[in-house]
């Protein structure tokens, strides 16, 4: 790891670590003591196991190694697995960069948009039978995993009738209702989760590890840097890399300096989510935050604010000119941390990071394990899902084809009486690969516009991530939604112990959008909704000559 333009810092730096010295952090952080961060324990010390989950996690991978070895054995070729967050991101970003030596697909569904689900459900029913559903939820409630379960066991309980539940396994913590649900119908495996892991640390806990496990993953093999990562910070030594990475990234944070822009080799973008959602929810919160932004475009060197530190991944020998574009543009007057990493060392990765959030909210005086302003839009989604609200029209959500709304949109982010420090997409839209080139040129430009950084995710899957920030923070963002949805009506069964907990994704959908701007603004934060009237990548290039003209 090296630190690039840091002079300035440099005496901030020293004293950070002098501070880290004296405070004996290491062995503190390693006993579990709470005081690092706040004078009463209220959900610390009971969200520390992340620290051991690289060598606690040993015990477990013969027994996914042999249920990998089921799988091959039966047939199962393909791996859905249902979860938000912390449940879904790390195996993603696994199954993203290490492919599976035997073939075997893992597809993530993080989404309650009607047309994403349809989509899965004709893959998945094409191939049932040899299709392996991995439900994952760390509290057993998750709402969204909840649809999910539903909809798919009753789907393929029709195809293939009573052995369904054969198909289907659960990763919850112990004692929790999707527990009960999983044994009521008869699931192949219930995983028990670590409870005193938070869900976004838990990438190298069940969580992160057993579902990749299915795949064929050498799970041994991918976990030994991680051990050695952890056994390196039990030795005391301060130059772990967890430990510089959130010192230089808290010290700067406090002095303002807190858009931390990912930049990423092409094929790194799950775990720029992943990282996402891991700084976001652990530091957006009580008035302060270190907001991520994964750019994926190179912005011109002017339009990069002061208050941006950079880091920069690497990966193998191959030069990806992109990135360099980017390294050059960004280093001329930026702090910037490279790092260079292989593959096969992402487990360490995952586990600095970790370290380095810890540090983070050591310095900015926070809580980085708990997340007080998630909970604000589950409960107006649920008001509405009861009042009937959400499938009437959208009063709210402005109509992008009318043009008083288009003048509004330009006004909102030119508006210098209410600037912004940074702006973000709230995509209710149908993923897809060509909505995301569009959403990241959308997003360049208007960084080049306001010369501040633009972040975008798919919505409901921001609510589980960036969405703590945009509530917790110093309320200096600026929101603009996006929502599409044309799909045919969805319905969401229900089942023995689950009732459903929404009539259909499309009303889940819709209320979920609507619960969102109802929080935000209860948040007093500045968003502007927009529905969109035609198919969304055009609507957004549309939207972006908009804004470059």
């Amino acid at each position: 790891m090296e630190l690039v333009n840091f002079n300035r810092f440099q005496e901030k730096m020293e004293t950070g670590l002098n501070h880290l010295l004296k405070e004996d952090f290491l062995n503190r952080l390693l006993q579990k003591d709470f005081t690092l961060w706040k004078d009463q324990d209220q959900e610390i010390t009971n969200r520390l196991g992340w620290l051991e989950s690289p060598l606690r996690m040993q015990d477990f991978l013969a027994d996914y190694q042999k249920e990998s070895q089921k799988l091959e054995e039966e047939g199962i070729k393909h791996v859905v697995l249902l979860g938000m967050g912390g449940s879904s991101l790390a195996p993603k970003t696994i199954s993203d960069l290490l492919p599976a030596p035997g073939g075997r697909q893992l597809t993530m569904l993080d989404s309650t948009c009607p047309e994403e689900i349809l989509k899965v459900a004709h893959l998945t029913d094409k191939q049932a039978g040899e299709t392996m559903f991995v439900v994952s939820s760390k509290s057993g409630t998750t709402t969204e995993t909840l649809c999910f379960l539903n909809f798919f066991y009753a789907r393929q309980k029709e195809i293939l009738g009573l052995k369904a539940g054969r198909y289907f396994v659960a990763i919850t913590d112990p004692g929790t209702s999707l527990e009960k649900i999983a044994r009521s119908l008869g699931f192949r495996k219930i995983i028990p989760g670590f409870p005193e892991v938070g869900g976004r640390f838990s990438a190298l806990s069940p969580f992160g590890l057993f579902p990749v496990g299915l795949l064929g993953l050498d799970l041994e093999k991918f976990l030994t840097p991680a051990v050695k990562s952890y056994l390196h910070l039990k030795s005391g030594d301060y130059h772990h890399a967890g430990l510089r990475l959130g010192l230089a990234l808290g010290k700067l944070a406090g002095e303002g300096v807190n858009k931390l822009t990912l930049l990423l080799p092409s094929g790194w973008k799950s775990f720029g989510r992943w990282l996402e959602q891991l700084i976001a929810e652990s530091t957006g919160k009580e008035g302060r935050g270190v907001v991520p932004v994964v750019e994926t475009m190179p912005v011109s060197a002017e339009n990069y604010s002061q208050d941006r530190v950079f880091v920069l991944y690497r990966s193998g020998e191959q030069v990806d000119v992109f990135q360099a574009e980017r390294k050059q543009r960004a280093s001329e007057h930026h702090p910037l941390i490279h790092i260079t990493c292989q593959e096969e060392e992402l487990a360490e990765h995952f586990y600095a990071w970790e370290v380095a959030t810890a540090v983070i909210g050591h310095f900015l005086g926070l809580n980085p394990f708990d997340q007080p302003d998630v909970e604000l839009t589950k409960i107006k989604t649920k008001k509405l899902l009861k009042t009937g609200l959400a499938d009437r029209p959208a009063e709210d959500f402005k109509q992008t084809n009318q043009e008083a709304t288009l003048s509004e949109l330009v006004s909102f982010l030119t508006d210098s009486r209410r600037s912004a420090d940074y702006f973000s997409l709230l995509c209710f839209l149908p993923p897809e690969p060509n909505l995301e080139v569009a959403l990241d040129n959308f997003s360049r430009l208007i960084t080049e516009k306001t010369g501040r950084p633009c972040l975008w995710n798919y919505g409901p899957a921001y609510l589980h991530s960036t969405g703590q920030l945009f509530k917790g923070d110093a309320g200096r963002g600026k929101f603009i939604g996006l929502y599409y949805s044309e799909a045919p009506t969805v319905k969401i069964p229900d089942l023995p112990e689950s009732p459903a907990p929404a009539p259909s994704f499309n009303q889940l959908f819709q209320a979920q959008a609507l619960a969102d701007l109802q929080a935000l603004k209860e948040k007093n934060r500045d968003v502007l909704f927009l529905k969109l009237s035609a198919s969304p990548v055009k609507e957004i290039f549309q939207l972006s000559e908009l804004i470059r003209e």
